[in-house]
């Protein structure tokens, strides 16, 4: 009698379970999609976006990243993109006249059932939106645009299109002439691949000079070139999108033998000391042609690195009628296959007494059979707020940390270079100068 019991009990409560399962996912769709499954709804041809399509929703939401009243966006029209999931996707909202009501930073909620989806010229789009269709969450939303490469635009255009992105070290291609302006299309390459920077006529900045390189930052957008074949732009919003990469301390080690004690920069700025790139007490220097070469020990990880002085070293000094603001550090690195893999920058505002971190450690996973060296990626120094505005009585102290090698004793080089022609810096600091 107690089994049949207990076997009745278990019975209900698989009832009781099984019921409870089958409402378990029961709930509301959100009223929000993201914009990538926007995006993915088109498949060649128009799409009239409701709630069936859209998964149960009917908004969209996202911060503004163009700037209409620049001119220098496709007319009527507003660039939105949010982020989920680690992702930033952005479209293109058709708005009319009011395109210019919506500035930059600009936090949004959208009502998009009703409208049509469609690649128009080129560019994927929302349109017949109407103006009480689009809500006004918040103002001065703070975008950081992407880093990236050119090579990571063309290869990956659906990936970037209406988003914010920045191209580092980017030179204008054919070097501009000295009264050449930002009006029209530019070609810029940064070294992996070619980008065309496109400037409307009645844009703002139009008339500016164009610089031989810069950083450039903009929003990427197709334009159907008549043939068929949606191409990629980028379109800055305003002549702050542009960093001047002036060079102001540089390393030529062409003809170096590599085990020089020290190396001195090759190219100062007017208004620096001349810089000297050194070695730390736990590297030992090394011959290796055009470089600044060094052996290194194992160091198992960072704390090792540090404890055991395995770095490159130089300083930034500037003189008494200057200051400056760093925007971007570039270097060519030469690594064998048993020396550390894993580096990082660190930098000093008190004689070397603290550091601080340029950005993350950067570990290479190919690459070591390249007797040549290879250009690492450009680091962004010009959100550090420590290294704006720099005067003569700071001094600025540069390091350049590496573990996680195999050997110490066989292919254990870890060098700064090669510079293979006199006119290739193996390293190099740019930025801005203002003088009293």
């Amino acid at each position: 009698m107690k089994k049949l019991y207990f076997l009745l009990l278990m019975v209900g409560l698989i009832g009781v379970i099984s019921c409870k399962r089958e409402n378990w996912a029961d709930g509301k769709p959100s009223p929000v999609i993201f914009l990538g499954d926007i995006r993915s709804l088109y498949k060649g041809s128009q799409v009239s976006l409701n709630t069936n399509n859209m998964l149960g929703a009917s908004q969209i939401t996202g911060i503004v990243i163009s700037d209409a009243v620049s001119g220098n966006a496709p007319q009527g029209t507003i660039v939105l993109q949010n982020t989920l999931r680690k992702k930033t996707r952005g479209i293109n909202i058709i708005v009319g006249q009011t395109a210019t009501d919506y500035m930059p930073g600009d936090s949004l909620i959208i009502d998009v059932s009703g409208g049509i989806l469609s690649r128009e010229g080129g560019s994927l789009q929302i349109s017949q939106i109407t103006t009480d269709a689009i809500k006004l969450v918040s103002k001065d939303n703070v975008v950081t645009p992407a880093r990236i490469t050119a090579q990571q635009l063309i290869e990956n255009p659906d990936t970037y299109e209406s988003t914010l992105v920045r191209i580092y070290a980017g030179t204008v291609i054919p070097e501009p002439a000295a009264t050449e302006t930002y009006s029209g299309d530019k070609a810029f390459s940064d070294g992996s691949d070619t980008v065309i920077l496109h400037t409307e006529v009645n844009a703002d900045f139009a008339s500016e000079i164009l610089p031989a390189t810069a950083t450039f930052t903009g929003i990427p957008l197709f334009y159907n070139d008549g043939s068929n074949n949606n191409l990629i732009k980028l379109w800055p919003r305003h002549i702050s999108d542009m960093l001047l990469n002036s060079s102001l301390l540089s390393w030529n080690l062409f003809g170096a033998k590599g085990n020089e004690l020290t190396a001195s920069s090759t190219s100062t700025n007017t208004n620096l000391e001349i810089s000297v790139l050194s070695r730390g007490p736990g590297i030992v220097a090394q011959a290796a042609g055009s470089s600044y070469a060094s052996t290194f020990p194992i160091n198992a990880d960072r704390a090792a690195a540090e404890a055991a002085g395995s770095y490159y070293q130089f300083t930034v000094k500037v003189k008494s009628s200057a200051v400056v603001s760093l925007s971007a550090l570039d270097v060519i690195l030469r690594i064998q296959t048993s020396a550390p893999r894993t580096y990082i920058w660190e930098y000093s505002l008190d004689n070397g007494d603290t550091f601080k971190d340029v950005g993350v450690p950067y570990t290479w996973t190919t690459g070591f059979s390249d007797n040549n060296g290879i250009q690492q990626p450009t680091i962004d120094l010009s959100t550090i707020a420590d290294l704006q505005n720099i005067s003569a009585d700071t001094s600025l102290i540069f390091r350049l940390y590496a573990w996680g090698g195999t050997s110490a004793t066989s292919n254990s080089g870890f060098r700064i270079g090669k510079s293979l022609t006199a006119a290739q810096s193996s390293l190099t600091v740019s930025g801005s100068v203002t003088t009293n």
